[in-house]
């Protein structure tokens, strides 16, 4: 039965991990509605130009799937950890703590969906609503590591025996920083500066263009190079130098791809005059590459030694 612990862990671990998976695939559809313009495809909320279905267009059909997700889909595998984290797990506060975040984040997420749209769709409300999606990705990413490896162990101190930063610090200025990337992308594509550079790298062929929407979306370029070198020299240090772990290696080698393949459809998304398909995968990735530097700073937390211990029995 489901309430032996060996069942329940298993049971446990899937349902984090297809909650963690519909938070990526709602922030992938909300890029969706953004690149195709289907924000406003359903004036209206909760209901869809005043009915529970939309209307047979495609714009509302795109806003009206995404509210979908969330309402029918999400928030059921939301609520739905959160209460196995309080009713079996209430002890372990590495998993009660994130889900009850995420929770709160979801509630706040929804009502944010509706001020968006009710208020047709003002620039820093749509990157606020963005910057929530990615916190509750990382609180659920928190959760489903937890679950499958157990629970990480904060270090005493900010320096190793070298001298030098503890990874998991490395670790967590790197997430920050791409967290930092992704809502500088959102306001790239908010204020309206996504045409403003026409060329790649530079801008109109100028390292820092005069100012206005250019200066805007070339700031999002130098931020990515600057946080990219820290990102890169990271998942080296995962890599090569601080653990052997073949986990932390594998995550800080997909991590290192995504990176690689974000810059390549970046610049591609530039020079073929920003195809919405382009824009979405833009987002698409940044959102994988946040979400795999999540699960590598929360890891190294759980690392000990050479090897990662056996997942928690709580």
């Amino acid at each position: 039965p489901l309430s032996q612990p060996g069942r329940l862990r298993a049971w446990f671990r899937g349902l984090s991990a297809a909650t963690t998976l519909s938070v990526f695939a709602l922030i992938v559809l909300g890029g969706v509605v953004r690149v195709t313009g289907s924000g406003l495809g359903c004036p209206d909320w909760p209901l869809c130009h005043g009915g529970i279905l939309p209307p047979l267009e495609t714009k509302a059909i795109i806003e009206y799937s995404h509210r979908l997700v969330a309402s029918a889909v999400l928030g059921p595998l939301i609520v739905a950890t959160c209460a196995v984290t309080w009713i079996s797990y209430r002890r372990d506060r590495w998993l009660v703590a994130p889900a009850t975040v995420g929770l709160i984040l979801m509630l706040a997420q929804a009502l944010l969906g509706g001020a968006t749209v009710l208020t047709g769709l003002p620039g820093w409300i749509v990157a606020a609503h963005l910057a929530l999606g990615e916190a509750l990705l990382a609180c659920l990413i928190l959760v489903a590591v937890v679950a499958y490896f157990g629970p990480p162990v904060l270090p005493r101190s900010l320096h190793d025996t070298d001298g030098g930063l503890r990874f998991p610090i490395l670790a967590l200025v790197s997430g920050l920083g791409i967290y930092l990337i992704v809502i500088s992308g959102s306001i790239v594509t908010n204020s309206g500066a996504t045409g403003a550079c026409s060329n790649w790298p530079l801008c109109q062929f100028q390292l820092l263009p005069g100012g206005g929407l250019p200066l805007i979306h070339m700031s999002h370029r130098v931020v990515t190079v600057i946080i990219g070198v820290i990102f890169l020299y990271t998942l080296y240090v995962a890599y090569q130098q601080h653990f052997k772990t073949p986990q932390l290696q594998w995550l800080s080698l997909i991590a290192a791809v995504l990176f690689a393949a974000q810059v390549v459809v970046g610049a591609a998304t530039v020079l073929m005059n920003f195809p919405p398909e382009l824009r979405a995968l833009h987002l698409s990735l940044a959102t994988l590459i946040w979400g795999t530097v999540a699960a590598l700073a929360i890891l190294s937390l759980i690392v000990s030694g050479e090897d990662l211990p056996e997942a928690s029995n709580a």
